[in-house]
C-alpha cells in the first residue's frame, strides 16, 4: 500500500488540491492521498511543522509527505527531498525541515528540473510518483549536505522558571506550549507555581489529567497524548479570551515555600 500525505494552506477554496490529487492519481490509480491539513494559516511554516511532527511516526514507513507552504523558490533555494526515518518530505528550501525536527536526516536530495509556479503539482507529485514506481532517487535527484537551517524555540529553563512558546492553536482555541511533561516535572520539584498567561491578571496554578476536571469557563493545564503542556478553557475558547498568538510566551513560576 502507497501513501501520500499533505500538508497545505490552501484551505480547500481553489483548484489546487483537486489538480495534484487529479494528477497523482492519473498516475498511481490504488495510491493512497491523506489530507493531514490543509487549513493551515497562510505561509504559516511554523504550525505545519507541527502538525507533521506530531503525527509523523504514525504513518508507515516509505510515506512521502508534500509540505505545500512557501513553495515558490527564489534566488540559490531549492526544492527538496528530505529522507527520513524511511519516510520522505517534500518541501522548498525554506527551513521546514529545521522547524519540524533538529535532528539531522539520513540524506537531502536537490529535486530542481523545472521552473513553475505551481511546484507541489509539477515538483513534487511527480517526484513522489516516480518513487512509489520503484525509480531509484539518486538517479532521479541530486544529493546535497546543505540546506536552511532554522532557529529553533526551545524552552528557557532556569531555577526559578520556565519560559515556553506557544507553537499552535488548535480548532477548538487550546494552546499548545513547547514544554513537556518531563521538563516541568523536573524543574518543579514538586514546589508550587504559577502558569502566567499574557496579561498577568491571568494564572493556573495546578495541573489537570483531564480537560472536564473543572467547572465551564475554568483556566486548565494539563499535558496532552503528545506530553506537551496545553492550555485551556472547558467549552470555552481560551486563545481568544486572552489573546494568545502564535510564537507568544508562556511563562511558569516556581516558588520554594
Amino acid at each position: 500500500m502507497s501513501y501520500i500525505a499533505l500538508i497545505t494552506d490552501w484551505q480547500q477554496n481553489d483548484y489546487y488540491l483537486g489538480a495534484v490529487k487529479g494528477f497523482i492519481y492519473s498516475q498511481i490509480a490504488d495510491v493512497n492521498i491523506i489530507d493531514i491539513n490543509n487549513g493551515i494559516s497562510k505561509h504559516n511554516l511554523f504550525p505545519a511543522a507541527f502538525i507533521l511532527k506530531s503525527c509523523f511516526n504514525d504513518f508507515p514507513e516509505e510515506t512521502i509527505f508534500i509540505i505545500g507552504i512557501q513553495t515558490v523558490i527564489e534566488g540559490e533555494n531549492n526544492y527538496l527531498c528530505f529522507k527520513y526515518k524511511n519516510r520522505y518530505i517534500l518541501c522548498s528550501d525554506n527551513g521546514f525541515f529545521t522547524h519540524f525536527t533538529e535532528d539531522t536526516p539520513d540524506a537531502v536530495f536537490c529535486l530542481n528540473d523545472v521552473i513553475t509556479t505551481f511546484p507541489e503539482k509539477d515538483v513534487f507529485a511527480k517526484f513522489a510518483c516516480k518513487i512509489l514506481s520503484g525509480e531509484n532517487i539518486s538517479e532521479i535527484a541530486s544529493p546535497i549536505t546543505e540546506y536552511k537551517i532554522v532557529k529553533h524555540f526551545n524552552p528557557i529553563i532556569e531555577k526559578s522558571s520556565i519560559i515556553g512558546t506557544l507553537i499552535y492553536i488548535d480548532n477548538y482555541g487550546n494552546a499548545i506550549i513547547n514544554i513537556t511533561k518531563e521538563q516541568f516535572e523536573k524543574t518543579c520539584n514538586e514546589r508550587k507555581f504559577k502558569i502566567v498567561l499574557g496579561n498577568k491578571n491571568y494564572h493556573i496554578s495546578k495541573i489537570n489529567k483531564t480537560y472536564n476536571e473543572d467547572n465551564d469557563n475554568e483556566f486548565i493545564a494539563l499535558f496532552n497524548s503528545i506530553g506537551l503542556l496545553e492550555i485551556a478553557m472547558n467549552n470555552a475558547s481560551i486563545s481568544n479570551l486572552i489573546q494568545l498568538e502564535i510564537k507568544s510566551n508562556i511563562r511558569i513560576q516556581f516558588y520554594d515555600t
